[in-house]
């Protein structure tokens, strides 16, 4: 995780914060949620397998609700979300995994929570 990036998913107004947590349970999951989206995006990208692209479809419109959620916040969603798909891809390169502690069904939990 990158600090620079929790430290600016902290400051964040209290409205989107209080929506942040009602979705995603904290701050940090947040993180977890998008960060993990990015690594299954970059995964799909990298497959050349049948259904890839429906899946890639599927995580591009996710990542677009959130982006749209941060928007409407006035956040810069595409910004914090490049940021966070930044740290993956850093870690990518460097062959770091990171075991974030959340389940799958917890991660799906949290998917189907998004509007």
């Amino acid at each position: 995780m990158n600090n620079s990036t929790i430290d600016r998913l902290k400051k964040l107004p209290q409205p989107l914060i209080k929506q942040i947590k009602e979705i995603y349970g904290s701050t940090d999951k947040f993180y977890t949620t998008v960060y993990l989206i990015a690594r299954n995006a970059h995964q799909c990208e990298m497959m050349n397998v049948p259904g890839a692209e429906q899946r890639l479809n599927t995580i591009r419109a996710y990542q677009g609700m959130i982006r749209f959620m941060l928007d409407e916040a006035a956040v810069n969603g595409k910004e914090l979300m490049d940021s966070i798909a930044s740290d993956y891809l850093e870690d990518f390169i460097n062959y770091k995994e990171h075991d974030f502690g959340m389940t799958d069904e917890e991660f799906i939990s949290i998917i189907k929570k998004i509007k």
